[in-house]
Order: structure tokens, then C-alpha cells, then sequence
């Protein structure tokens, strides 16, 4: 009898040689066949889960947010909430020791998500669900008191997420120009540019003032 094949785990082992691919080689050699060479099977093995290059890339595009985001929850439970968790996941986007991983894939999928309408959904997601994580992490900071409400807090979400971006892409194109303390120091200013400290986060002087300023 053949031996039988756990669907799941051959679609995410095709997954993951789509993303060594890219990595190694770009989005444009990422076929079909490039892919199936790399793994040691036939064609027919890769055109039995996915009908064609699009969707094998939007299949690695979700498998690699995926494994993201289990590494960015895992980081953020090790923090505390609020202003530390916050930092954290801003952290984790531009990782302080080395060099960001897969750089050449992610780039290469947030190009194809311009024209792919199946990269596009699972950009949509992952940016969805990261947008979802800093609303929270914020909310949190809010409640702890370590930082003032946003006027708009879409607003400093967005800001946060893109800068982020930024960053992320200049040290992948000048990683030697961003030591990790420097990171580290520029996520700082990007969150103090966005949020503005709490009572709590400025210190015990900082509290007395507020409860001077309180109505009685």
C-alpha cells in the first residue's frame, strides 16, 4: 500500500521550501518546478496541493506570518504588560542582535500583494492582526497609567506600525549603520514621538503634580 501523507504538515513543508527558495534565489524562481527540485519530489507532488505559483506563494507568505507570530506572542508573554510588552513587540520587528529574518521574502511578498489578490488577503490579515496586537498593548499602557490616551488611538497605531516599517527596511539595506543599542534607541524615540508618558511612567513628582491639579 502507499504510504500515506499527512496533508497539513506536506502543504507546510512545501511552504517552507518556497520561502528557502525566495530566500535564496527571489520571488521569480520560486516556480513549480524550482520548488519541487528543492524538495527531491516530482511536479505532480507540489500540483496536488496548489493549483499554481500564486497561490503556492500566498500558501508561504501565510505559513511565514504565521511563524511570526508565534515567536512575537511567545516574546510578548515574557513581558509585562503595558508600556514593557509594548516595547517588546516594537522590538521584535526590528530584532536588536541580528539581521531581520528572511528580508528577501518578505519584501519579495509585499511586492507580489500589489498585484496578487492572494497575497493581498494575507497581507490584509497579518497587518490586521499586528495593528491588533499594538491597539492592545497600548490599551494596556493606558490603564497602567505609563502613558496619556491618544488623541486618536487608530492614529498612533498606524504611526507606530509604519514606523516600524521603516526602520525595519533601512536596517535590512544598511544593517551596519544600526547597532543593536541604536535600534533599541530608535524604537524608544519612535514611541515617545507617538505616546506621551503617564503619570506612572514619569515618576513619583510627576504624580504629586497631577493630584495637585485635580478638583477637589
Amino acid at each position: 500500500m502507499p504510504r500515506r501523507v499527512d496533508a497539513g504538515r506536506r502543504r507546510v513543508e512545501i511552504a517552507a521550501l518556497v520561502v528557502d527558495v525566495i530566500q535564496r534565489e527571489g520571488a521569480a524562481s520560486a516556480t513549480v518546478r524550482r520548488v519541487s527540485e528543492a524538495g527531491g519530489f516530482s511536479i505532480g507532488v507540489i500540483t496536488h496541493y496548489f493549483r499554481d505559483k500564486d497561490e503556492l506563494i500566498a500558501c508561504a507568505f501565510d505559513w511565514l506570518a504565521e511563524r511570526s507570530f508565534a515567536e512575537l506572542d511567545a516574546t510578548l508573554a515574557q513581558a509585562a504588560p503595558g508600556l514593557r510588552r509594548l516595547r517588546a513587540a516594537l522590538e521584535f520587528m526590528v530584532p536588536l542582535q541580528r539581521a531581520s529574518s528572511f528580508p528577501a521574502v518578505w519584501l519579495s511578498l509585499w511586492s507580489g500583494a500589489m498585484h496578487n489578490p492572494g497575497l493581498a488577503n494575507v497581507h490584509r490579515r497579518y497587518y490586521a492582526r499586528w495593528r491588533r496586537i499594538l491597539r492592545q498593548c497600548l490599551a494596556e499602557a493606558v490603564r497602567r497609567d505609563e502613558i496619556e490616551p491618544p488623541p486618536a488611538m487608530a492614529d498612533a497605531v498606524d504611526l507606530l506600525a509604519a514606523g516600524i516599517d521603516g526602520l525595519w527596511l533601512a536596517v535590512t539595506f544598511e544593517g551596519g549603520r544600526f547597532s543593536g543599542p541604536r535600534r533599541r534607541r530608535l524604537v524608544s524615540q519612535l514611541l515617545t514621538s507617538v505616546v506621551r508618558p503617564g503619570a506612572s511612567a514619569a515618576g513619583p513628582h510627576a504624580r504629586a503634580r497631577t493630584r495637585a491639579r485635580t478638583p477637589r
